[in-house]
């Protein structure tokens, strides 16, 4: 089959509006329909046009997220109709989210992908919490989230002194990497910091350490910097201090 019209795959930052590409907004801005699966996204999802069609296929309270399968149908139906479609992505399009999945189902069925980067919450997540990088360091950046299917983090090779990891997507597994690190060698006291809601209004930032961060959760979405940064970040959650897993 070939669509009619492309699909185009939109990352959409950290979910403000203000830090969305010129691109985005104007492709937003003329969005017959607006498809997303994450709730941040609705203020950049808010840019699209008084007519446009929002089609939510994340995970609800009455059900699990739609599969790949069902999205991909989705979008390649509005698509061979010749409307506008935006595939919205929370972060960057390929940054622990499955738009590489979705653009080469995409393309096998003939449909034209166009793609739009975003910021992602590996520069949002230290930049909103006033971190700076501690010159010479390195900086890893990590899914947290393992695909079954892929080859697993290797968490011995980034327990090593001074460096720095950001860990996308791992809020759910923060207590087993952070005891993954420590039984690698990395020290206890390695400063850590977790970021809710990088860059919007309601980003909030706990202070703590290695150690810590099992302990440590804020609502998602979440980001996770463990190691020596420079910050002068607010501090509301002190090290070790219990949050409920909720």
């Amino acid at each position: 089959m070939t669509a009619g019209a492309p699909v185009h795959l939109v990352g959409a930052g950290p979910g403000d509006p203000l830090l969305v590409t010129r691109r985005a907004a104007r492709l937003l801005a003329e969005a017959d329909v607006v498809v997303t699966d994450q709730r941040a996204t609705d203020g950049v999802a808010g840019l699209a046009g008084p007519t446009a069609e929002h089609r939510y296929v994340g995970r609800t309270p009455e059900g699990p997220a739609w599969s790949l399968a069902r999205i991909v149908d989705l979008l390649a139906d509005h698509a061979g109709e010749g409307r506008t479609v935006v595939r919205l992505v929370s972060g960057d399009l390929f940054v622990c989210s499955s738009a590489a999945e979705e653009m080469a189902a995409l393309l096998a069925r003939g449909v034209t992908v166009t793609t739009t980067p975003g910021v992602s919450a590996a520069t949002a997540a230290p930049l909103a919490a006033g971190m700076t990088r501690v010159p010479g360091t390195p900086v890893t950046l990590v899914s947290g989230a393992e695909d079954p299917a892929g080859a697993p983090v290797d968490w011995a090779a980034l327990a090593g002194p001074g460096a720095t990891l950001v860990v996308l997507a791992g809020r759910a597994h923060q207590r087993t990497i952070a005891n993954r690190l420590l039984a690698a060698g990395a020290a206890a006291l390695t400063p850590a910091w977790v970021v809710h809601a990088s860059g919007r209004a309601g980003t909030r930032v706990a202070t703590t350490d290695l150690a810590g961060l099992r302990s440590t959760r804020l609502q998602p979405p979440t980001a996770a910097v463990i190691g020596p940064l420079l910050a002068d970040a607010p501090t509301d959650v002190a090290p070790g201090a219990d949050r409920p897993e909720g």
